[in-house]
């Protein structure tokens, strides 16, 4: 017995070298990829709450949102990470057997929380936009964050539910049923392409509310923090590399790789895109108390002051100087 482990062990490894076949080990690539994404995403989520915690702002719903993004991209990482041990990232003809179902069932695990970062990311995004608009600037924030939520949720339901019996999800050698592959793939591509679309229009947005704020912000700082904001473009660019990959999917553990490290990245930039603009108050100096305050957690001032309030006075109110995002 110890001797037939022994060599389903070495088999990746004691491969001749004229098989034919390829052989390839993508796990430590990407482990290294995954836990960078995660540890940017963790820096700049850290240095957001440092800047909150810093001008004695009150946590919001868009950054409870953004740390059980994290929280989710971590749990992703993770997970991916014992794939890995689990020779996740090797061809199948080189995976140990005993590691055949255990890596499948660990991997459902890593997608969902992979999507769910990258869902409540940018459901955060969202929420912060949404103290800021109104008319049908708030309307377009709420379709987008509702659709959004919907597909995707719908895809990350499916990882669970499309095969019959339950655990034939991870195991193909049950008997049972799956709903046709290609079927989840245009569903995934789907959530993938509708992601990426509301990334973009999520990141366009700002430059209209700031447009707004001519008296309360300069052209420099307008432009500044529209461009800060405008980072979802390359999350959204994410979704749909991703989205191009996903038909290319053969079922060997290989081919999937690539949209892993794509999806780990969709969520990680989102963080890091709703965290940026928080960061200017490290850069700027304090002399005046209320000083570019770019702050969606200033509750009582922005739930009753619209952005046409903000400029009514030629800027000698100090609610002028009240922004997104605490800096």
């Amino acid at each position: 017995m110890g001797t037939r482990r022994l060599v389903a062990r070495q088999s990746s490894f004691d491969q001749p070298a004229d098989d034919g076949l390829i052989h390839e080990d993508l796990g430590p690539q990407l482990n290294t990829v995954f836990w960078l994404l995660t540890s940017l995403a963790t820096f700049f989520l850290a240095l957001r709450l440092y800047c909150k915690f810093l001008r004695g702002r009150s946590l919001w719903w868009d950054d409870h949102f953004l740390i059980a993004s994290w929280v989710s991209l971590v749990v992703s990482a993770a997970t991916t990470s014992v794939c890995v041990s689990l020779d996740y990232g090797k061809n199948l003809y080189d995976m140990r057997p005993e590691n055949l179902p255990k890596m499948p069932f660990v991997a459902v695990f890593a997608g969902f929380f992979s999507v769910l970062a990258a869902a409540w990311s940018k459901t955060s995004f969202a929420l912060t936009l949404l103290r800021l608009s109104e008319g049908w600037m708030k309307a377009v924030i709420w379709f987008i964050m509702i659709t959004m939520n919907a597909i995707m949720g719908t895809a990350m339901l499916f990882m669970w539910i499309k095969c019959q019996p339950f655990a034939k999800v991870w195991d193909s050698s049950l008997d049972g049923w799956c709903i046709d592959p290609n079927k989840i793939v245009t569903l995934f591509q789907w959530s993938a392409g509708w992601s990426g679309a509301a990334d973009v229009i999520l990141a366009l947005l700002p430059w209209g509310i700031l447009f707004g704020m001519r008296q309360s912000l300069s052209n420099k700082e307008r432009l500044g923090i529209a461009l800060a904001m405008s980072m979802g473009v390359v999350a959204g660019a994410a979704s749909f590399v991703k989205l191009i990959m996903l038909p290319n999917l053969t079922g060997d553990p290989t081919d999937s790789v690539a949209v892993t490290i794509w999806g780990a990245a969709e969520g990680s930039i989102t963080i890091i895109a709703a965290s940026i603009p928080v960061l200017r108050v490290l850069v700027r100096g304090d002399e005046n108390h209320y000083a570019a305050r770019f702050d969606t957690t200033d509750e009582r001032q922005l739930n009753s002051t619209s952005l046409e309030h903000l400029d009514t006075d030629g800027g000698r109110s100090r609610y002028k100087h009240v922004n997104i995002h605490g800096v």
